[in-house]
């Protein structure tokens, strides 16, 4: 609601004094903004006061038709204000209600007669043109903000001379901490998770009751709900909230460009490197980036912003973004579709050194790490930390001295002498990431050595006691002295070896069956080395297969001992055989399936010259016609050998062993 009086008659001389009511029920504010100023009357007086700085459009200063800029105010709510300064009448409508009644002093009617005719002659957007003075930017991102201005010229339009020389305060008269933001925007403050941020950041923007009710939002670290973000760049469209973790070494991506126009400045997405990081995210080339972390982008030229993304802490970024119609002009280039490919040369790093670790470090100035280039026992030559500045952000870190480093970002330094690492160093800029391998100090490795050598020593002498026969374990590539339990039963074996067998160096295990002793004892295996019988020697290039067989079918009154060499890797000689396999003729084989395949256990001769010329009894079968017998139940493979007909092609692995049985005396 306005009121408004008039009194036509006062002041005279071109001055019209009235009274005007403000309410600003339903409104925001009252719509007026303030100068402390003043008006020449003469070549030789003036008048100061308070003046009308500018008016806000459809406030109720604006509806009213009864104020202009370069009105004086003489009083406010009874209160003489002419010579008040700037604060005390500020302080005035804080401290008003929904109500203010305002004296104005207006210094030309011809403007009042004239108003229906100018459509500048009330409003906020006539300020400029009144003053002729240029806008300069307030340290406040509110309405109530301060700035410094020029002083102001003269009016072609008014009678008068108008001048203002001091600070104007952008006032809404309706003035309420909770609506209005009249904090200082410069520097940096930190959130209540002690990040520090812009204090013109959108995590630090207020919001009035209401909007605080409606938003139901819980701040992150940086302070960002979308209601703060919506309030603080209100005039954006399309504002987005981008949030994701850095992964080491892997590149963001992002390629920056600046605004078409060279006089405003901007930071837009030019484009996503499918391989990057934001390649999965909600981010388009031509979006603004207005805001990183807290970081204030907006405004800001695009370079720097690529300083400001390399000095990003932590590992968590936000990208605070604005999406842009394709036709709305900004972005200087063309969107870029094709990137480099990138090489990691750092990958291979952590496999050589499984040990290796990843470190980053902020570069302020200095990293804090002294290098030398030496020599150390466990890595040989390369660049090692000599010296750590004491508080800095490396041994902040978790940098160590005698720390070797093997990279810095990702350039490896395996390789470098001292010179190249130190320019590495020199030149790394914002968050640097080292690649770092702690060592052992020289004298723990020879305490190591020492107690290696010394525990192989005890494990030598342990293995060097005589073990018990009954219980001694068959260990690989050493003779073991063993007593099997008989009690007469078959040790039920097959095994190779004699002068007139293939195999003339030594008697050898090919198949152990599941009802013998020899089984039930459980610790001897195939291709086990017979070295000696109950303590005599098996000299297989003296003895005929027939009495090497013998050995192992006579029967035992209680226990047999046997030396046992277990070779690892196996001793063997694997060869083909291939033959025409008549249809109705047998193989003449006989045949016992292990887990190696099939053991040949007698041979019917002259079925088969090819056979009875090149195998023999103990051979083992591992393929028939391509397919591997190892492990294949007695019925598997019978049928196979059954059933086949035409060309046979069998693998026979056969034992090779090393001599190891002294000659005959």
């Amino acid at each position: 609601m306005v009121q408004y009086q008039g009194n036509s008659g006062a002041g005279g001389g071109g001055e019209h004094i009235h009274m005007v009511t403000l309410d600003k029920t339903g409104k925001k504010s009252f719509g007026i903004c303030i100068v402390r100023g003043e008006v020449k009357d003469s070549p030789n007086t003036k008048t100061t006061g308070i003046f009308i700085k500018g008016i806000v459009p459809d406030s109720p200063a604006h509806l009213c038709g009864k104020l202009k800029v370069g009105d004086r105010i003489l009083s406010l709510n009874g209160k003489d204000v002419r010579h008040a300064t700037e604060q005390a009448v500020i302080d005035l409508i804080k401290d008003a209600d929904f109500k203010i009644e305002l004296e104005i002093q207006t210094f030309d009617k011809s403007d009042e007669a004239n108003k229906s005719n100018d459509p500048r002659s009330n409003g906020y957007m006539q300020a400029k043109n009144k003053f002729n003075q240029e806008q300069t930017s307030s340290n406040n991102m509110g309405g109530m903000g301060m700035a410094r201005q020029p002083t102001v010229r003269n009016d072609p339009k008014r009678g008068s001379n108008f001048a203002a020389s001091t600070r104007v305060k952008h006032v809404p008269l309706n003035y309420d901490e909770d609506d209005e933001d009249t904090r200082d925007m410069t520097g940096r403050i930190r959130t209540q998770a002690g990040i520090e941020i812009d204090r013109a950041s959108a995590g630090n923007c207020k919001l009035n009751k209401q909007e605080k009710d409606r938003d139901k939002e819980q701040e992150d670290e940086f302070g960002y709900t979308m209601a703060k973000i919506n309030k603080r760049y209100n005039m954006m469209k399309d504002l987005r909230r981008i949030e994701f973790q850095k992964q080491g070494n892997v590149p963001l991506g992002l390629a920056l460009a600046g605004h078409k126009d060279r006089q405003k400045m901007a930071c837009f997405v030019a484009g996503v490197d499918p391989n990057g990081l934001l390649a999965n995210l909600d981010v388009k080339p031509g979006d603004e980036i207005v805001e990183v972390n807290g970081t204030v982008l907006k405004n800001r030229c695009h370079l720097n912003a690529s300083a400001v993304f390399k000095n990003v802490e932590g590992e968590k970024i936000v990208l605070i973004t604005s999406r842009r119609k394709p036709n709305d002009e900004g972005m200087c280039v063309k969107p870029i579709k094709k990137f480099p490919p990138s090489t990691d040369e750092t990958k291979f790093i952590f496999d050589q050194f499984p040990k290796a670790r990843s470190v980053q470090v902020r570069k302020e100035g200095f990293l804090g790490i002294m290098v030398i280039y030496g020599k150390h026992v466990e890595v040989g030559n390369g660049i090692f930390v000599s010296d750590l500045r004491e508080g800095s952000n490396a041994e902040l870190a978790g940098v160590k001295v005698g720390d070797m480093l093997l990279a810095v970002n990702q350039d490896v330094t395996l390789e470098s002498n001292y010179d190249e690492a130190t320019g590495l160093l020199k030149r790394a800029e914002g968050v640097v990431t080292l690649i770092l391998l702690t060592l052992k100090s020289e004298e723990s490795i020879r305490s190591e050595r020492e107690a290696e050598e010394k525990k192989k020593e005890e494990a030598k002498k342990e293995a060097e006691k005589p073990q018990e026969p009954a219980t001694a374990e068959i260990k690989p590539n050493k003779k073991i002295l063993i007593e099997v339990k008989v009690e007469k039963k078959p040790l039920g074996v097959i095994v190779t070896g004699g002068k007139n067998n293939f195999v003339k160096t030594g008697c050898v295990i090919t198949h152990i069956y599941p009802e013998g002793a020899i089984a039930a004892d459980n610790r001897l295996k195939i291709f086990d080395h017979i070295c000696d019988v109950n303590g005599n020697q098996v000299h297989c290039e003296s003895m005929t297969t027939l009495k090497v067989h013998q050995l192992f079918h006579m029967t035992y009154e209680k226990n047999i001992t046997f030396t046992v060499y277990r070779a690892d890797p196996p001793e063997l000689e694997k060869f083909n055989v291939e033959f025409m396999k008549k249809s109705g003729k047998e193989l003449g084989l006989a045949l016992a399936p292990n887990e190696r395949g099939c053991t040949i256990s007698e041979i019917i001769q002259g079925q088969y010259p090819e056979i009875d010329n090149k195998l023999q009894r103990g051979d083992i079968i591992t393929k028939f016609n391509g397919d591997a017998l190892e492990g294949l139940p007695f019925q598997v493979c019978y049928a196979l050998f059954k059933g086949a007909n035409g060309k046979i092609s069998m693998e026979v692995t056969r034992p090779k062993p090393t001599l190891r049985t002294e000659a005959p005396k």
